[in-house]
């Protein structure tokens, strides 16, 4: 099996899933290519590289027209965004570039947050490369504004930067950032493996709550140059969830918005875009199975 993933801390489960041996105890033979750079995911999803991963929500939405669709089949982490500016930064007066990234949550994030503050005509939208990239635009002044996610979000506050939303403002307290997705013919050629992989990232779940430090310092070598301290402090931010069950008009909530910017036609979803099948058959064999000894090395 040939998954994908993000970058950001939404993507913990998965990344303790195969770095604690959860999908391989299951019988999993999973490949996870490092990425090589912030738009990867998507392209590797598009040209099916892989068919199973870690996405943006928005994916799904922006790609519904496929003639074999993504198909949101579990969550991974819920919030963690935000919009930043410089120490003393107020969203009502923005103006200048605003850096973000095209096809992301992100990027929705800012186009909310421009309808809902008038931005328009006072603020232009700059696409970064990377999260790194938008950080060093932010410090240097190169732009007035940026996108961006834990565990970034924690360290840049803590160096003066100040949170002009962070997403809860637009769309509640509870939103989903990245989801696992697969595409439609995977799902219904290999429901076993997809709840299988399902039921892994449920047990890292687990895991991440009961000793969130192990956790964090087994995966700590997929976010180079941040501390442990950093790492929990995005945790807060942007826990995981991999049971969105109830949460599935948080993100056709969205539609209208990500369709517009992807120039695609609007409409209504198109009903199968999330499909909870899978996550139904992990969750009950939890529930059915004593809960096993499981230890983060």
């Amino acid at each position: 099996m040939i998954l994908t993933h993000g970058g950001a801390l939404s993507n913990l489960p998965l990344f303790l899933a195969i770095d604690a041996g959860l999908l391989a105890a299951r019988g999993l033979d999973v490949q996870a290519p490092r990425l090589d750079g912030f738009s990867s995911t998507v392209a590797r999803l598009r040209n099916r590289t892989a068919t199973i991963g870690t996405t943006g929500f928005t994916h799904v939405l922006a790609d519904a027209d496929d003639a074999d669709p993504l198909v949101v089949v579990a969550g991974s982490g819920m919030r963690g965004m935000a919009l930043l500016g410089p120490e003393g930064a107020d969203v009502r007066t923005l103006s200048g570039a605003i850096g973000t990234f095209t096809d992301d949550p992100m990027q929705v994030l800012l186009a909310d947050q421009t309808e809902r503050h008038g931005l328009a005509g006072r603020t232009t939208v700059r696409f970064m490369g990377s999260l790194t990239e938008a950080a060093d635009a932010l410090a240097s002044g190169a732009v007035t504004a940026i996108t961006t996610v834990e565990p970034w979000i924690g360290r840049l506050v803590a160096a003066g930067a100040t949170l002009l939303s962070d997403g809860s403002d637009v769309w509640g307290m509870d939103y989903p950032d990245t989801v696992l997705v697969a595409r439609h013919s995977a799902l219904m050629a290999r429901p076993a493996e997809i709840t299988a992989l399902i039921s892994a990232m449920l047990e890292a779940e687990r895991m991440i709550a009961t000793h969130p430090d192990d956790a964090l310092a087994a995966v700590a070598h997929r976010f180079p140059g941040f501390s442990l301290a950093e790492l929990r402090l995005g945790l807060a931010g942007q826990p995981p969830r991999v049971d969105l069950r109830g949460l599935e008009a948080v993100i056709l909530d969205r539609w209208t918005t990500v369709r517009r910017l992807a120039g695609c036609p609007n409409g209504s979803p198109p009903s199968g875009l999330i499909d909870f099948s899978c996550l139904d058959a992990a969750i009950g064999q939890h529930m059915t199975t004593p809960e096993r000894m499981t230890h983060v090395h």
